[in-house]
């Protein structure tokens, strides 16, 4: 009985949004996941030995437009990150709720090929503290900026995309992420 339920109500959603959709005009909802690479830039004393570490995403994106379109998304992002700190090592692993909002253009806008480029704010949450920042100077909330590039073939999506925070995770060690991904996407509406 719950899974009849449940379909019933995914069913409703379903067709609400594509009628909707015929209503709002041109807009898109997908889901995506993909791989990153995350460095944790600093030019603190005593930092050294850094290395960026391979880590994943995965989200949901919506694009309302045309030629010109908004993109927001809600990610989550999960990476590490390696480095020598006064003598010590350290493998922080940090994951966040991420939330780009970019403004973009497609250069190439056919029915079944688009390239596309967008760029905006970019806000993370922070959603753990791994030991090396509890030093109290950890910053749960961060903001940056996204630069993205995409491949829409289809209903299929291909994102390259660089993310730098312009925040410090951490004023002690002055840290900010460096986070370059590249994502699958599939677009549902």
């Amino acid at each position: 009985m719950k899974l009849f339920k449940l379909l019933a109500i995914i069913a409703i959603i379903v067709t609400s949004a594509s009628s909707t959709k015929a209503q709002v005009g041109d807009w898109t909802i997908g889901l995506k996941a993909g791989a990153n690479y995350a460095n944790l830039h600093s030019d603190a004393q005593g930092l050294n030995d850094k290395k960026g570490k391979v880590g994943f995403t995965a989200g949901a994106f919506a694009r309302i437009g045309q030629t010109v379109f908004f993109q927001p998304e809600l990610n989550f992002v999960h990476f590490s990150n390696e480095f020598q700190y006064n003598g010590q090592r350290h493998n922080p692993k940090l994951s966040q709720l991420n939330v780009p909002l970019m403004l973009g253009y497609k250069l190439l806008d056919q029915e079944a090929l688009a390239l596309r480029v967008s760029l905006g704010p970019d806000f993370s949450y922070n959603l753990n503290e791994p030991d090396v920042f509890k030093s109290g100077d950890f910053k749960k909330f961060n903001i940056g900026g996204v630069f993205n590039v995409g491949v829409d073939i289809g209903n299929i999506t291909l994102d390259a995309r660089y993310s730098r925070s312009f925040t410090d995770l951490d004023k002690r060690l002055g840290q900010k992420t460096g986070i370059y991904s590249l994502a699958v996407g599939f677009k549902i509406f």
